[in-house]
């Protein structure tokens, strides 16, 4: 029997207190590596800047043709952090369980599998995927996804991939503390429906994927900012750029 590395369960929500910083945020990269590293470079993102955090608001892989090159992207980026989205949460049951779905095929889920493990991994939907052999990459998917987390604070904004945990459409009061069932559920939330339903009463600015905008182009709205520009339909990403001060808490984004 193979044995993996156990994931991390990285701290969530705030960093550092005071730290003020221009921060650019992404979402819904899907496996386009080139249109990412475009996008960032014209925004004015440095990677060696200090003063700058990258933020990824999840669904990094799966559409496109490059999650091999995204992966190493983000995994060579030091001052980022990274929001699990429900493409990352399904990789992750398909990586402990060996098992696929109808659902794996259309959402571009098993394109990435047979990228990241070969062209034998996937011999049909019915079958376990073969990952003999790829300890090594199975360990870096564990590491990489287990260091996301299910969303990130700052002074005025709190950023997610889809919404905050709800109940009925209302936002949890304690939304912080929600179970993994609620942050699930919270990920396939579209932002519209999210907004309808409950609107935010968090007294910051909620800044959102997983639902592509009208026109591709960042939206803003009352209480959120949508930024999945629908990547692998219209072949470019969005990058929202705010400075903001860091709150309380774990700190280890700036090490």
């Amino acid at each position: 029997m193979i044995e993996y590395k156990k994931r991390k369960t990285p701290p969530n929500g705030e960093t550092e207190k005071g730290s003020k910083m221009k921060l650019f945020a992404v979402s819904d990269i899907h496996g386009y590596a080139d249109q990412l590293k475009d996008a960032l470079r014209d925004a004015g993102y440095d990677s060696d800047n200090k003063a700058h955090l990258l933020v990824c608001c999840g669904d990094v892989f799966d559409r496109g043709t490059e999650n091999r090159e995204v992966l190493k992207f983000f995994e060579r980026i030091e001052r980022k952090v990274m929001i699990k989205g429900n493409h990352e949460a399904r990789l992750l049951e398909i990586l402990d369980t060996g098992k696929l779905g109808q659902h794996d095929m259309i959402n571009g889920t098993i394109e990435t599998i047979l990228e990241f493990f070969g062209k034998y991994s996937v011999m049909s939907l019915y079958d376990p995927v073969d990952f003999s052999g790829k300890t090594g990459m199975i360990n870096r998917l564990y590491d990489f996804i287990g260091g996301m987390r299910d969303y990130f604070e700052t002074e005025n904004y709190i950023f997610v991939h889809g919404w905050l945990p709800n109940e009925d459409g209302t936002i949890l009061p304690d939304w912080r503390n929600a179970p993994e069932s609620k942050w699930s559920s919270g990920r396939w939330t579209w932002w519209i429906k999210g907004c309808k339903m409950s609107g935010n009463n968090e007294r910051k600015t909620i800044v959102c994927g997983h639902y592509p905008t009208e026109d591709s182009k960042i939206y803003r709205g009352d209480g959120f900012i949508a930024i999945d520009a629908g990547t692998y339909d219209s072949k470019k990403v969005n990058v929202l750029v705010v400075e903001d001060s860091l709150t309380d808490g774990a700190g280890a984004i700036l090490e």
